[in-house]
């Protein structure tokens, strides 16, 4: 019930009254006390009055209060059936749905109309069981939700509602990129401090301005090494616009006379953000042994593949002879832990996986007795089986099969993987599978299919080959023992096939390691003997050539007859003889090698990237000398698969328009 509130008009009337009454006495009471006591009612009317007023104040605050109340709690009903927070309330011990608010009922109705009270206790129940803070999912949509058990509340909204008015959720993933200047260190070497503050000035610009322009925060953390870190829509962005980032730095650095490129490493994800550090990290190392000049990019997850974008030029990254000596220490140090070393090479050996192989038994006898060197008699060329003919003479290898190997492994035993670095490759994935831990010794660009459990790996793309990577571990090992002089023809062989006769992929470094293989005996007539050519071989690499077909301009692809086997030796020795006619770019060999395989050869000069299109194929190799196999098909469909994936290649680079 309502409180009478006396008004202002109420308390003069009744002061008068008050006033009348005493008035009234004073003039009809003559005894002093009576009058005493009629005052004193009076005031006690007065106080009584006052107290009451007081009183009614009170009780009409609180009324006040309820008032604003029940304002409160409709305008909060009204914005629970109007906001996009779903309320639902439930009994704490049977979960039992009391009430929910419109939003909650729009979620979780379904189309005909009844509520999904089974799923919501589900998820109740779920939470109560795991962090009252998560997230769930219902038809596609992501909600994060908030469980009160002690007083019955659930609460969620949809997480997703905000990223999909921006696009998509995906695109806030976060990235972490680090961007590598190629060659800053031998470049600067010869430059006086001036020289080298412009090219610090040259580069720091361009990557503040690149950064500026895409809303990337980056940090400088060394002369040659920046990291930045954006989101994945600023990647898209990037990825769509195929990385033009790198050709722009290089054309303003040539123009600028600075030789120098870019390689960065990116990974992106929802995980946590040091292992998308680690992976943008190994991304970059991938870049760098893959030739530099280029981007790799991979999710951080397991599953996923990398991207490639960039490597339109030849291997940029130059060897350091500082990282040889490093890695000959660390080899070592991990051979002095193992009871044994297999050196193995790639399916189908050729004279550098040889050399490799014989080479990188020489530098593990120094360290441990029980080294080896493992072959596949059933599956040697011509040349190779020559060669290890001469090594089984020598007596200074311990040369031995795979069979034989497989009965030699013990749990301690170490495998040595040269001139490949994928397990697809290996010559036997047998013994493969038989070890824990395994080095690689390659100067092919790293691929998929790269062991797991490789713990070293010494992949060098600006190396001429595998032969000469092993001889300069030797030459830094400085042993007592020398290479004998079959060992040391074999490896000069190795070097001699992969440059074609020093006339390709030659640095100074690859003469130096010649000239130290011929001073520890080397014999040119014996490397002659070795790899000479017989006269069927040399008609059947004639009989490829001219069966090539000019196309693109400047590039020959060959095709040898379906129902005709060719060796990798004879494909390969096709392919070098076609790159070096006039006017050709590259060059591509399509034989069949097997029942069931076709392989291809691939050569090029300096514009086109064969490595990237026999990668496109499930293969691999170098920017100037890559080669892929494929199976079940015939040489008709190989070639048809091979054209349109170097017309993809080249319409994607730029390098011709694409007619469609």
């Amino acid at each position: 019930m309502k409180r009478f509130r006396f008004a202002t008009i109420h308390l003069v009337l009744i002061g008068l009254i008050l006033f009348g009454i005493l008035a009234i006495s004073i003039r009809l009471v003559h005894t002093q006390l009576f009058l005493l006591l009629i005052a004193l009612v009076i005031f006690a009317l007065v106080i009584a009055l006052l107290y009451y007023q007081k009183f009614s104040y009170e009780l009409s605050e609180q009324e006040q209060i309820e008032l604003l109340n029940d304002q409160t709690e409709g305008t909060l009903k009204r914005l629970l059936e109007q906001m996009p927070v779903g309320v639902i309330q439930f009994d704490p011990d049977t979960f039992d749905i009391e009430w929910f608010n419109p939003y909650a009922e729009l979620i979780f109705t379904d189309e005909a109309g009844n509520f999904l009270a089974d799923n919501v206790r589900e998820i109740i129940a779920y939470k109560r069981e795991s962090s009252a803070n998560q997230v769930f999912e219902l038809s596609g949509n992501k909600y994060a939700a908030y469980l009160d058990l002690s007083s019955g509340m659930f609460y969620f909204f949809d997480m997703s509602q905000g990223y999909r008015q921006l696009g998509s959720d995906s695109a806030f993933r976060p990235v972490i990129g680090i961007i590598s200047v190629d060659n800053y260190d031998d470049m600067i070497d010869s430059l006086s401090d001036s020289q080298v503050s412009q090219v610090n000035s040259f580069v720091s610009n361009f990557i503040s301005e690149f950064a500026h322009s895409k809303g990337i925060y980056y940090r400088r953390v060394n002369m040659d090494r920046f990291y930045f870190f954006t989101d994945y829509s600023v990647l898209k962005e990037l990825i769509d616009g195929k990385f033009s980032v790198m050709d722009e730095f290089r054309k303003q650095s040539q123009e600028a006379q600075i030789p120098l490129t870019l390689s960065m490493g990116i990974s992106f994800g929802s995980g946590k953000h040091n292992q998308i550090g680690q992976i943008a990290l190994q991304n970059l190392n991938t870049a760098l042994v893959r030739g530099g000049d280029q981007v790799v990019v991979r999710e951080n997850d397991d599953n996923k593949k990398a991207l490639y974008f960039g490597g339109g030029s030849v291997s940029t990254v130059k060897r350091s002879r500082t990282r040889t000596r490093a890695m000959m220490t660390a080899i070592s140090d991990r051979m002095k832990v193992v009871d044994s070393v297999f050196v193995v090479g790639h399916r189908r050996m050729d004279m550098d996986a040889l050399g490799a192989s014989i080479g990188m038994q020489f530098f593990a006898s120094n360290i441990v007795n029980a080294s080896y060197a493992i072959y596949d008699p059933s599956d040697l060329n011509v040349d190779v089986s020559r060669a290890v003919a001469s090594l089984l003479d020598d007596g200074e290898t311990r040369l031995i099969t795979v069979n034989r190997a497989l009965e030699l492994v013990t749990p301690r035993s170490l495998l040595v993987m040269v001139d490949h670095s994928k397990i697809s490759l290996t010559l036997s994935e047998e013994l493969y599978s038989k070890f824990t831990d395994v080095i690689v010794v390659d100067h092919h660009r790293r691929d998929e299919g790269f062991p797991k459990n490789a713990v070293l790996s010494f992949i060098e793309s600006g190396a001429s080959s595998a032969s000469e990577l092993v001889t300069e571990l030797i030459q830094f090992q400085q042993a007592k023992k020398r290479l004998s002089s079959t060992q040391a023809s074999i490896l000069m062989a190795g070097i001699m096939l992969d440059t074609k006769n020093f006339a390709a992929n030659v640095t100074s470094r690859t003469f130096d390691v010649a000239s130290y293989l011929r001073g520890l005996g080397s014999n040119s007539t014996e490397i002659q003997t070795i790899s000479a050519i017989d006269f069927e071989e040399y008609r059947s690499i004639n009989e490829l050539i001219l069966r090539g077909e000019r196309t693109f301009d400047q590039m020959i692809i060959a095709t040898g007859e379906d129902d005709k086997l060719y060796t990798n030796v004879i494909t390969s020795k096709a392919a070098d003889t076609l790159l070096a006619m006039a006017g050709i770019e590259a060059t591509f060999v399509i034989t069949r090698t097997g029942a069931d395989r076709i392989s291809i050869s691939a050569r090029s000069r300096s514009k086109i990237n064969v490595q990237r299109i026999m990668e496109t194929m499930g293969g691999g190799g170098h920017f100037n000398l890559a080669a892929c196999q494929l199976t079940n098909v015939s040489t008709i469909q190989a070639k048809e698969l091979l054209f349109k994936t170097i017309k993809e290649d080249l319409v994607e680079n730029h390098l011709i328009e694409n007619e469609e």
